[in-house]
């Protein structure tokens, strides 16, 4: 299978690779911009339920660092992925 690398910031995502405690499932949108990054360097995402508990506040949410090679898109966008759904 081959996986689609983060370009932008505001893509959706999963890990490719998750450690034990975390979710496969577990869906990430990025925070900043990957693409000055090499593809073994650190970016930061944030859990999108995490980021729905916090709606209001999302400062407030942990930004998680993550290998931008570890990092898989399934959406351009959040409203491309709620599209997804109906499809």
């Amino acid at each position: 299978m081959e996986f689609r690398k983060p370009e932008h910031e505001g893509q959706v995502c999963r890990i490719i690779n998750p450690f034990a405690d975390e979710i496969p499932e577990e869906v990430y949108v990025l925070v900043e911009d990957p693409s000055p990054f090499d593809s073994s360097d650190v970016v930061y995402v944030v859990n999108l339920n995490d980021l729905q508990r916090n709606i209001h506040y999302p400062m407030n949410c942990e930004q998680l660092a993550v290998a931008k090679n570890e990092l898989h898109v399934i959406a351009e966008s959040l409203k491309d992925y709620i599209e997804s759904w109906n499809a």
